[in-house]
């Protein structure tokens, strides 16, 4: 495994929403999305293996997305990991690392053109909650409400994972 090689991509049919304040499933000129209030933070969660040729280094997670109707403004998010390996903890509970902050950026003046943004989340337990080869593991994202300013939903196309 190579700095940049992709380990995971996360489509919206895959989310595994949680109990409340859940992005929606929503279908976009035949596209699927997920759609993320403008108010409420709202979470998409997808489950994963971590494969076993990662080499234990940091990760970048790249969000491919877009307003569903603003052409101004700014949409950022937060991701998260946690790690579901053996013996670790109770899956009862929650036990996300603390989230990483993808920078608000401006919005493309045409609704419904996707944009990419990412984040580097560096190794270890505050980060990618000390992820190893072979775990399994779950990401989440959420909207940034209090940081971004476009109104109306943001649609999210794809997360990917990639070794950094």
């Amino acid at each position: 495994m190579a700095s940049g090689d992709t380990l995971a991509v996360f489509t919206p049919a895959a989310n595994q929403p949680p109990a409340a304040n859940y992005a929606a499933l929503f279908l976009r000129n035949g596209h699927w999305v997920l759609a993320f209030d403008t108010t409420t933070q709202q979470a998409a969660i997808f489950a994963g293996v971590l494969p076993r040729h990662y080499s234990g280094g940091g990760l970048t997670v790249y969000a491919s997305w877009m307003a569903a109707s603003a052409t101004s403004g700014t949409i950022g998010w937060d991701i998260t990991l946690e790690r579901d390996n053996d013996a670790n903890h109770d899956l009862d509970t929650d036990a996300w690392a603390t989230p990483q902050t993808i920078t608000a950026a401006t919005v493309d003046a045409t609704s419904g053109k996707v944009k990419t943004t990412s984040v580097a989340i560096t190794a270890g337990a505050g980060g990618t909650d000390s992820l190893a080869a072979g775990d399994p593991f779950r990401i989440r994202i959420r909207r940034d409400v209090a940081n971004d300013t476009a109104a109306g939903d943001a649609h999210l196309q794809t997360l990917e994972i990639k070794e950094s």
